[in-house]
């Protein structure tokens, strides 16, 4: 490596996570502004109350993170430390986004238009949205210092994964409901499902985080069988209902098809086909230790003693020894 890149990486190192963690309440202002100027300039003052639930979810965010650096800044960083709380700050993060969405989707996301001469038409509120995965991703990167390559790093990588592309695919299934004249013709009921379907897919990364924040990211072991099934209802709360809203809106309201619905499929056969490998290999297991079990049987021999080892006792094998060689002295001596 040269001496650029060397000192790129000490200085790197100094900083710590201060740049992600920088970024990530940047990213979390410019989010929680935006969506806060879209209530304000398209309904009323009023929806300046928010500013109180946004300056709660900026302390819970920056305590977190300072929580998550002072503990792997200790000598004992490698002993467990308090749990990380990333997990609530996401969590209210998200109620408060959600229910900011739930407002502006059911009262202001069908007037907008991107001829509008206003900034603030319905990209900037799609990628208002989609900043959830950048503030997850800057978040997720605080909390840790697993190096890259390390059974943790995959561990952490195999949980969270996915979440950044949900997120991304929560802002484009709400697309939809910009368009007021295809969504006047779903059927009853259609219109909040999506809207409910998208708010929960930005509260469901609370789950893997909590996990992460009980193992102690990594550090504490997660039973296989445990992290498959957390795997496998993660993967399938977010991709099987936004995988029936767009086939619903392509095949009843004759709307244009994501790509986002490939993702789906895809991810859901790879978490089935993953799960259904971890149970074969479970059966095969269990296959092998009910031959062995039958050959014992077929032999003679009890299960039970397969595995009884007789260990005489030290002292008596010791005095057996010392009597035989004194009989055999006494059997020279008389020679």
């Amino acid at each position: 490596m040269t001496k650029a890149g060397d000192c790129f990486v000490y200085f790197c190192s100094k900083l710590h996570n201060t740049p992600a963690a920088a970024m990530c309440v940047v990213v979390f202002l410019a989010q929680t502004a935006a969506m806060d100027y879209y209530l304000v300039l398209y309904l009323s003052y009023d929806h300046l109350y928010w500013v109180a639930s946004d300056m709660l979810n900026l302390a819970l965010l920056v305590s977190c993170i300072y929580q998550s650096y002072s503990g792997r800044s200790k000598k004992n960083a490698n002993k467990k430390t308090a749990h990380s709380f990333a997990w609530l700050s996401w969590l209210v993060m998200n109620i408060v986004l959600s229910a900011k969405t739930i407002v502006v989707f059911l009262n202001v996301a069908h007037t907008l238009e991107e001829k509008h001469p206003s900034f603030f038409g319905p990209n900037t509120l799609k990628t208002t949205i989609a900043l959830g995965s950048c503030v997850f991703l800057l978040l997720l990167t605080t909390q840790h210092d697993a190096p890259l390559g390390s059974e943790r790093r995959q561990f952490i990588n195999e949980l969270t994964g996915t979440v950044v592309f949900d997120l991304l695919d929560t802002a484009d299934i709400l697309e939809i409901l910009f368009e007021e004249n295809e969504t006047e013709s779903f059927w009853t009921g259609l219109k909040e499902f999506i809207l409910a379907v998208g708010v929960l897919n930005l509260v469901i990364p609370t789950v893997p985080l909590l996990t992460l924040s009980i193992t102690n990211f990594g550090r504490d072991k997660l039973q296989r069988r445990l992290m498959y099934l957390h795997r496998m209802l993660v993967v399938l709360a977010v991709n099987v209902p936004n995988l029936l809203v767009r086939l619903n809106l392509w095949h009843g309201h004759s709307v244009a098809i994501s790509p986002f619905t490939l993702k789906n499929i895809i991810l859901i056969c790879i978490t089935v086909y993953e799960f259904y490998l971890h149970k074969r290999g479970k059966y095969e297991g269990h296959k092998r230790e009910r031959k062995r079990q039958k050959n014992i049987r077929d032999n003679g021999i009890n299960p039970t003693d397969i595995f009884t080892v007789n260990i005489p006792d030290a002292n008596s094998n010791h005095k057996s020894i010392d009597d035989n060689f004194d009989m055999e002295q006494r059997v020279v001596t008389s020679e």
